[in-house]
């Protein structure tokens, strides 16, 4: 029997862009940033150190979740109104407004947790 080690988060971003560990964080940076746009993106930075202090594991992370949610609904307003619909609770406001203070990685769980729950 074969053990297949899956690559460490550090590989998977120099092979995605290049060896040099610091030009590498950068772009990944660039990247979640680029894909989470303003329609997914939820401020709550620490100015002092921004996400260049954000493991790369992180990192990758938020950009697979940013990039399904993109595919999925389109932005954050919107999964929270499907998540919310999913739920049956489409005209509840106060509910969304609480939905909308949970973190884009969050909610996607949550959604993809209620989709699957709806759907059998």
């Amino acid at each position: 029997m074969v053990h297949l080690m899956s690559k460490s988060p550090l590989s998977i971003v120099k092979e995605r862009f290049g060896d040099d560990p610091k030009k590498a964080k950068e772009q990944l940076v660039a990247a979640v940033k680029k894909v989470a746009g303003k329609d997914l993106w939820l401020d709550r930075l620490n100015e002092e150190k921004g996400l260049q202090h954000v493991s790369n594991s992180k990192l990758l992370h938020l950009e697979q979740v940013f990039e399904a949610i993109g595919k999925a609904v389109g932005s954050r307003d919107k999964l929270i109104g499907e998540i919310a619909k999913l739920q049956g609770r489409a005209k509840d406001d106060d509910y969304k407004t609480r939905l909308g203070e949970e973190s884009t990685p969050s909610l996607w769980d949550r959604y993809q947790s209620v989709q699957s729950n709806s759907a059998g």
